[in-house]
């Protein structure tokens, strides 16, 4: 599930607020990325995963799709999935330098079909003029499932970035004994007005740390 993890957090440096015209736009992008991680797990069995987002807004309403390729070779339900699709709809507000983005996502596999979904609310802040900090809380009412996240990121140099970000599912995902605890940590590098690359340390207390390394595009 994409949600918000590699490169979510430059995303929303690069202008999560309202947006002030009221009139529609569209944009799109793609990564490819050495590791499909979420949450602390990969999501593509420890190898490359291809994304990518076409997204629509009218002033601070939006909706879009993100796709990414998968494999669970393992896992009774979506042992047979290649594919994720997440449709999402939601709205990015702000309050004075608080800027908010409310979602719904649900998410489908090529194989398996209609999953789950879940709402989030994602709030950051600015941090002088180097970086923000944030927040983020996921809730899956079907599942009665929970996310928690604290984010925080330091811009330097205009196109290099520094942050992580720590997580908590609350023993909502009942994986064993206790909470599940996930982290990342890493660096990121604007290429030019589109493109950025970022490598990142993933790790948690139910999986092995791995690095991942990915190339976003945003247009």
């Amino acid at each position: 599930m994409q949600k918000f993890t590699a490169g979510a957090l430059v995303a929303l440096l690069c202008g999560t607020g309202a947006t002030g015209a009221q009139e529609f736009a569209l944009s799109y992008g793609g990564a490819i990325v050495s590791n499909y991680m979420f949450q602390g797990s990969t999501q593509s069995n420890d190898n490359p995963a291809i994304q990518g987002y076409v997204e629509g807004s009218y002033g601070q309403f939006y909706g879009g799709l993100w796709s990414s390729t998968v494999d669970y070779p393992d896992d009774p339900d979506f042992g047979d999935d290649s594919l994720e699709f997440d449709l999402y709809v939601g709205i990015r507000p702000s309050l004075g330098d608080f800027a908010f983005d409310i979602s719904y996502y649900r998410y489908l596999y090529d194989h398996s079909g209609d999953c789950c979904g879940e709402f989030q609310l994602v709030a950051t802040y600015p941090v002088a003029d180097f970086g923000e900090i944030g927040g983020e809380f996921d809730y899956d009412p079907e599942e009665n499932t929970r996310w928690g996240e604290l984010a925080g990121a330091l811009t330097f140099a205009q196109v290099w970035e520094v942050g992580g970000a720590v997580g908590t599912d609350f023993g909502s995902d009942d994986l064993g004994d206790g909470d599940k605890l996930a982290w990342n940590a890493g660096v990121t590098r604007g290429l030019g007005d589109f493109a950025s690359i970022d490598l990142r340390y993933y790790d948690s207390n139910y999986e092995a740390g791995t690095g991942v390394l990915g190339l976003y595009f945003d247009f």
